[in-house]
């Protein structure tokens, strides 16, 4: 193995970790400068087929937090960049990353995935967390489909009067908390007119989301406007300080600026 090449750690889990990873690989003066690195939490079977030596799992253990797990992972390693490409929700791992680059002394970027522009007339409500998205449903809901994951159900549990359509990439493997519910699954991108079709085949009056953004899953936002149901959406956490960008040519960019 050539060891000149530079050392690049893709925390990913999304469509915009799998995009910088190939484009790098792709990219004149990259492809046979570097070598890919890409982590995965584990959450799903789904391991996608990149030019990478996949990581699953978390750099935390027992014995071993997640800071000093992906400080280890980054020594032993020899890392030399970092991009951070995780979920705009995850907020601990996104904090350990900026955390464990800063103690190893490399570079570091945040791959930010762009905010959702609101279709026109569209009926909006942003909200803090889900308890507040609780709330809300509560008083005004009749119809729900949950697209929020399947670790913020609690919030909705005790809710009555209202059936939860809850989508899913993978069918849970514990009981599901809420009352009146139904489960699909589905892994995006998704198709609008099946968005509608699938809203309007259950009635939906309301969408809870993520304020996550992105192309993969916007046609659920623009479904959702156009079969008139209200759009609850939990605001994103604040990113982590430090360099960030929207766009994969700009990440290039990036990376060729650090090398």
């Amino acid at each position: 193995m050539n060891t000149t090449k530079t050392k690049i750690l893709v925390l990913g889990g999304t469509s915009e970790g799998i995009q910088i990873t190939k484009a790098i690989a792709s990219a004149k003066n990259l492809s046979d400068t570097t070598e890919i690195f890409y982590s995965l939490a584990g959450r799903t079977n789904n391991v996608p087929d990149i030019p990478a030596k996949v990581r699953i799992g978390g750099f935390s253990s027992t014995n071993i937090n997640g800071v000093d797990g992906l400080v280890e992972y980054l020594t032993e390693q020899k890392i030399d960049l970092l991009i951070d490409a995780t979920h705009p929700f995850a907020e601990q791992i996104s904090a350990n990353a900026t955390s464990a680059a800063n103690k190893v002394g490399i570079a570091v970027l945040r791959l930010e995935r762009k905010a959702w522009k609101m279709p026109e007339n569209s009926d909006v409500l942003y909200v803090p967390d889900m308890a507040e998205a609780a709330s809300v449903v509560a008083r005004t809901a009749r119809r729900v489909l949950l697209t929020i994951g399947s670790k913020d159900l609690d919030a909705f549990t005790a809710i009555d009067k209202v059936h939860f359509v809850v989508r899913m990439i993978e069918p849970p493997k514990t009981t599901s908390p809420l009352d009146d519910f139904e489960i699909i699954t589905g892994r995006p991108p998704f198709d609008l007119i099946d968005e509608e079709n699938l809203m309007r085949h259950h009635d939906i009056d309301v969408l809870v989301s993520k304020a996550s953004g992105g192309a993969a899953t916007f046609s659920k936002i623009q479904a959702a406007s156009n079969v008139g149901a209200r759009i609850i959406l939990i605001r994103r956490p604040p990113p982590p300080e430090g360099e960030a960008v929207e766009e994969i040519a700009a990440a290039l960019e990036w990376i060729k600026e650090n090398i």
